[in-house]
Order: C-alpha cells, then sequence, then structure tokens
C-alpha cells in the first residue's frame, strides 16, 4: 500500500440516532485525519447515509474504514476514491447565467435563479470552479454514491 495521500470518499450507512454524526467525527478527530466535506444525504426508515471526504494514504483510508464499520450506529461503509468515475455530483448556483451548450458533460437545470448541475464530480467540479470565476455564487455541492 502507498504512503501517498488520496482523496476519498466515505459514504456510510447510519442509524438515525443522536450522536451518530458525533461518533463518525471522533474516528477521524482521534487518528488526526480532518475531513473537507461531511454531510448527511438521505435519511429513512431510521437509516441515513452521510458522506464524508478525506485525504489519507490508502492504508490510513482502510484503518478509518474498519474503525467505522465497527461503532454500534454503523450499518455499513463504502470507501470509496474521488477520482472513481462512478462518483457523482450535485451543485446549486446562483446568479449565473449558464447556456446549457457551454459546461460540457454536465446537466444543467435552471429553477428561478438558480442552476442545478449534475454530473460526473470531477466534470462538476470544473464546471463550478468555472462559473465561480464568473461571479456564480455556490449555495450547495454534494457528492452523491456510486450506483
Amino acid at each position: 500500500m502507498s504512503a501517498i495521500t488520496q482523496r476519498w470518499f466515505a459514504f456510510t450507512q447510519v442509524e438515525d440516532r443522536s450522536g451518530a454524526s458525533a461518533a463518525i467525527a471522533g474516528v477521524f478527530s482521534e487518528r488526526g485525519v480532518s475531513f473537507g466535506s461531511i454531510s448527511t444525504l438521505d435519511v429513512h426508515g431510521g437509516i441515513g447515509t452521510m458522506c464524508v471526504e478525506f485525504a489519507a494514504s490508502e492504508r490510513l483510508a482502510q484503518v478509518l474504514v474498519r474503525t467505522l464499520a465497527r461503532l454500534a450506529v454503523v450499518r455499513a461503509v463504502d470507501l470509496v476514491r474521488a477520482d472513481d468515475a462512478r462518483v457523482r455530483a450535485v451543485a446549486v448556483l446562483a446568479g449565473v447565467a449558464v447556456d446549457p451548450d457551454t459546461v460540457a458533460g454536465v446537466g444543467v437545470h435552471r429553477d428561478g435563479e438558480l442552476v442545478i448541475l449534475t454530473g460526473p464530480l470531477p466534470t462538476v467540479a470544473a464546471a463550478v470552479a468555472d462559473l465561480r470565476g464568473g461571479g456564480a455564487a455556490v449555495e450547495a455541492l454534494t457528492v452523491l454514491p456510486p450506483r
């Protein structure tokens, strides 16, 4: 295994109960790993899906996943490299006029003053960076688990 740091996503299915988020954050904190983002994607039937973005070596990422899986509130953990082509993203932007033909490789949807971009993470991230340069404000950006 390599000691090279990579960007990862841990898609974690957890019980919807008090302290679940704190327990997950504690696993990263105890190992000195800062997460880039943490978000709750869906909660239904007492189970929620959380996405944790972090940077670590493959070895440390595997340790984190094994530790997360042992938590009482965790039902399953799926570790995915950020460069995995199956990782998708959704971005919501305001203050931008987007011509769908100018944003290659992403779905562009309009809802009043908001623009919603969907597609593979690298493509959506590149489009968001370009649009930010043009004055767009990012209201939300979330990563979706692979399907």
